[in-house]
């Protein structure tokens, strides 16, 4: 059964069917006294047609619940590649999270895109609904793990995707993590007045997907200040700086955090001075920072 028929059957069972189905699928049951009751030994991947892989952290214990962390990658890559850069499937069971890894389609190169903003990057205009796709593995991934709560990642094309279902389907998900995307120019076009947690990074000497703003790009601060406005975030930021890279000079990273946001939302912008597309690749430091917000209740 293809992933949205999936998620959109889950949403709609009633109790009973629901119960039927644990044996079979791993879904939970749910009575009125016992809440949900999930398999302890659920599938490791999701989305019927377009399987995801899913990494479950050592221990795992349906009677906790536990951080759902989605990787998406960037243009022309794929999960695995993708996880190069973040290592979360390194870090799954220090921090105790459930890392789910899909794939974007492929395009008439050869090359996995996510259908993002118009910006990025289905460049072949197929049309596919990612956002469908991917609410469809979150809606899925509920009825078999207990989630505390879901965090988007992603890289360039990845970070143009989370910013895309922060935009269109905001319950979904609790908070996202950008690498060098954006959101959409035409602020129209992300509509969604629910606010999420947003950590946005970028290098101010990004060549691919630029750190400044023009008239069909909404940069780094254009797009975090967006969010800002969703999230009514009135106080003063606080600013520090933190060095990732060995390879500039000083802490060239500069951390502002928005203050005054709505409950539980948290906003950030790390502007890297003089750092390129994929500056935090090796930097452990980074990894641990980014991995560690995304498991932030």
């Amino acid at each position: 059964m293809p992933a949205t028929a999936r998620s959109g059957y889950a949403r709609t069972m009633n109790t009973l069917i629901v119960a039927s189905l644990v044996a079979c699928t791993g879904a939970p049951s749910e009575t009125e006294t016992d809440g949900p009751v999930y398999d302890p030994n659920p599938p490791t991947t999701l989305g019927g047609d377009r399987p995801a892989v899913v990494v479950l952290p050592a221990g795992y214990d349906v009677a906790q619940t536990y951080p759902l962390v989605v990787l998406l990658h960037g243009y022309g890559v794929n999960s695995t590649i993708q996880d190069a850069i973040f290592a979360l499937g390194q870090r799954t069971d220090a921090l105790g999270f459930i890392l789910v890894k899909p794939e974007g389609t492929v395009d008439s190169l050869g090359n996995q895109f996510w259908n993002a903003t118009p910006e990025c990057c289905d460049f072949g205009n197929t049309g596919v609904d990612d956002v469908a796709y991917l609410g469809g593995l979150l809606d899925e991934a509920r009825t078999l793990y207990p989630v505390e709560h879901v965090a988007l990642v992603g890289h360039s094309n990845g970070g143009f995707m989370s910013y895309r279902l922060a935009c269109e389907v905001p319950d979904k998900l609790d908070r996202i993590a950008v690498l060098a995307g954006a959101v959409y120019k035409d602020e129209a076009d992300c509509a969604g007045t629910t606010p999420v947690s947003v950590l946005h990074v970028h290098g101010t000497l990004d060549a691919s997907v630029a750190y400044a703003s023009d008239a069909t790009h909404a940069g780094a601060e254009e797009s975090v200040g967006r969010w800002v406005t969703k999230a009514g975030c009135a106080g003063s930021p606080t600013v520090a700086a933190r060095n990732y890279l060995n390879s500039l000079p000083g802490d060239e990273t500069t951390v502002t955090q928005y203050g005054g946001c709505a409950e539980d939302v948290d906003v950030q912008l790390w502007s890297a001075e003089g750092a390129d597309h994929t500056f935090l690749g090796n930097n452990d430091a980074f990894k641990d920072d980014v991995a560690n917000w995304l498991v932030t209740p």
